[in-house]
């Protein structure tokens, strides 16, 4: 009896965790380099915010642009230390078949790609210009919308 009413609330547990949905971001660079670059003593980064509020992932893309920034053993330590800190995804040969259906929304292939990887893993881009990803089947947010 005791053993049935342990797994009834178990089980009531994992309905309920199931019930509350987190929140997963895609971060774009400028929401890295903002952080890496921040020394406002005032306000919190973006990117702390965001890791309070849900899920952060970011790309290979995002990371890649961030070591070809950076300049100096201290500052790859730096962005070695953030990539570790969140989910790096990588790029499936599968999210090629979707470039041809979403090239026309897209100046390049690396926003497109960085979209295709949103739209597989159902995540909300976050950029400081969310306008590049605007009216597609993605939700693409500045960091102060989502208070």
């Amino acid at each position: 009896m005791l053993k049935a009413r342990f797994l009834q609330l178990n089980l009531g547990k994992v309905i309920l965790m199931s019930i509350v949905k987190t929140s997963k971001y895609l971060l774009e660079t400028d929401i890295l380099i903002e952080y890496l670059t921040f020394n406002d003593s005032i306000r919190e980064p973006y990117l702390l915010k965001l890791m309070k509020k849900g899920i952060c992932f970011t790309s290979v893309l995002n990371a890649s642009e961030l070591f070809m920034l950076a300049n100096t053993d201290f500052e790859k330590e730096k962005v070695r230390d953030l990539l570790n800190a969140l989910n790096v995804l990588g790029l499936h040969s599968r999210y090629s078949l979707a470039i041809s259906g979403c090239m026309n929304n897209f100046k390049n292939i690396r926003d497109a790609l960085f979209y295709i990887l949103a739209e597989q893993n159902k995540l909300i881009i976050v950029s400081l210009t969310p306008d590049k990803y605007s009216g597609l089947k993605i939700s693409s947010i500045h960091p102060e919308m989502n208070k």
